[in-house]
């Protein structure tokens, strides 16, 4: 996540103020910057003076440290106007096509430009992907000895196995898919498919237009998608799931659902997650199923009695389950342990708590039923980087 010029984490640089300064009443001086949206920051200011920084128009990220160098450099969302301590090195980065702002110092004062040692590039949220059109999507039940001669075109096409196995290949090369595996034919390349005899396989068929965006033109991303066949991955299973049951809808939103899951889909792919999903095994459905449910009734148990000191022996006794049995099903769907999760939740409530204002932190470690305000305070610390006090501050300073 983004860290704003209003959080705590900014203090070591400077501080936020929401009344815009009358210049008649100090001996202060300004200039009108105007900065277009570019893409990479060269100069950093210096002042050994207090500065501010009054945005006028647009949307700006402030690029601050204490030292001109590029390990040191952390960025910031501007909220309100900001004043900056003295001896800093900062630029701005405009989030919009352009901004203007009003630089304000001491009379007498004037800026040094520093040149940081490379160029600093801001990590903007923009897609790198964008699926334009979903041109075709079909659910296929073939029965054994189905050959499908082959064919190319210009578009992207994604072949999921649901049930069975499928054998294709791409430019002459083979590959066999097994279920639940998926693999995608790029524009122009040539590909057939076909079933072994005494086999038989379903499989979805997604055919779409594709665009990648802000790429390196000597390197076309797409090609990580192509001619290779990828595993079983729990994430990626679920948002088929999802796909075929849109398909299906005739809700106002379901085109763009397809589109928007599509894209999740090839962007989990590209991004290459290593988590342990990817090496898990297809479990039944009914199986999975069961599971889903079961854990769904833990989780709802866990939410509501979130005030009481659960423990893991009540939670097998209610649901008579081993203890292990339990370890094993928060593992495989949550990837974390029971206790973590109750502690996380409880963690997070103490931060809605907190955020009400109506009790005080020893109220709130009692009420959550933590041992002691001590630990609740160090797990809290631990979890977000500060303590219950400093973001009841931080909270009541942005009020």
């Amino acid at each position: 996540m983004q860290q704003k010029t209003s959080s705590l984490e900014f203090d070591k640089y400077g501080k936020v103020y929401s009344t815009p300064i009358d210049l008649s009443q100090m001996q202060y001086t300004s200039r009108d910057w105007h900065v277009l949206n570019n893409s990479a920051i060269v100069q950093m200011y210096y002042f050994s003076c207090e500065v501010y920084l009054e945005m006028q128009t647009g949307m700006a990220n402030l690029l601050i440290s204490t030292t001109p160098d590029n390990e040191s450099l952390e960025l910031f969302s501007i909220h309100r106007y900001v004043k900056i301590k003295p001896y800093m090195y900062f630029s701005l980065s405009a989030v919009t096509p352009n901004i203007t702002y009003k630089l304000i110092y001491p009379v007498g004062q004037e800026a040094t430009m520093v040149s940081l040692p490379t160029p600093y590039i801001p990590n903007r949220i923009v897609p790198r992907i964008r699926i334009n059109e979903i041109l075709g999507c079909y659910y296929n039940a073939r029965i054994s000895g189905y050959n499908f001669t082959g064919e190319q075109h210009n578009y992207f096409e994604l072949t999921f196995v649901d049930r069975g196995s499928l054998i294709t290949s791409i430019n002459n090369k083979h590959f066999d898919l097994k279920e639940r595996e998926m693999i995608f034919y790029g524009p122009g390349q040539f590909h057939n498919q076909h079933i072994e005899e005494g086999n038989s396989c379903s499989y979805v068929t997604i055919i779409f237009d594709m665009d990648f965006m802000n790429y390196n033109m000597e390197n076309t991303h797409y090609e990580a998608l192509l001619n290779r066949v990828f595993p079983y991955d729990k994430k990626i299973y679920s948002l088929m799931k999802d796909f075929v049951q849109e398909s299906s809808m005739q809700s106002p939103y379901s085109n763009s659902l397809m589109l928007s899951i599509l894209q999740e889909i090839i962007l989990r792919l590209l991004q290459g997650d290593d988590s342990q999903s990817k090496k898990e095994k297809p479990v039944n459905n009914v199986r999975q199923h069961y599971q889903d449910e079961l854990l769904e009734k833990i989780l709802t148990y866990i939410d509501d009695s979130i005030y009481e000191p659960i423990t893991i022996a009540e939670i097998c006794q209610k649901f008579s389950m081993s203890r292990s049995s339990l370890q094993i099903l928060f593992k495989a769907n949550l990837d974390q342990t029971p206790k973590k999760y109750i502690n996380d939740l409880k963690l997070e409530k103490s931060k809605q708590l907190i955020q009400e204002s109506k009790y005080t932190i020893s109220e709130i470690s009692l009420m959550l039923g933590f041992n002691s305000i001590h630990y609740f305070s160090r797990a809290f610390t631990a979890k977000y980087g500060m303590a219950p006090s400093e973001y009841s501050k931080q909270i009541y300073s942005l009020k």
